[in-house]
């Protein structure tokens, strides 16, 4: 017998989503990405540094800086390569498994 294809229930993955556990490892797995980030920023006053924190978005969460220029730290400018530390801390938690 062979399978042609799979149907997930969406209330069942909605649920897990906002299972305490879920969500508690969500929140591990997003603070250990900020103290990456962090760890990796570029310091000159430290507000940019700082300013690196988790964001909680329903059941998602995002590491985030509110900071005016911090897109410029990310991607650069016409006189400075850009930094990507949010790049960076992405490629390093994928290749850990969701840590850095």
């Amino acid at each position: 017998m062979e399978i042609t294809g799979i149907q997930l229930d969406q209330s069942a993955v909605k649920a897990l989503a906002r299972h305490e556990a879920v969500q508690a490892a969500v929140q591990d797995a997003a603070g250990r990405g900020r103290d990456f980030a962090r760890s990796i920023a570029p310091v000159d006053t430290g507000r940019y540094r700082d300013s690196i924190e988790v964001r909680k978005d329903g059941e998602e969460a995002e590491i985030v800086s509110d900071v005016d220029y911090a897109i410029y730290v990310e991607y650069g400018t016409r006189h400075t390569e850009g930094q990507h530390i949010f790049g960076r801390t992405l490629d390093s938690m994928v290749k850990n498994g969701g840590t850095s």
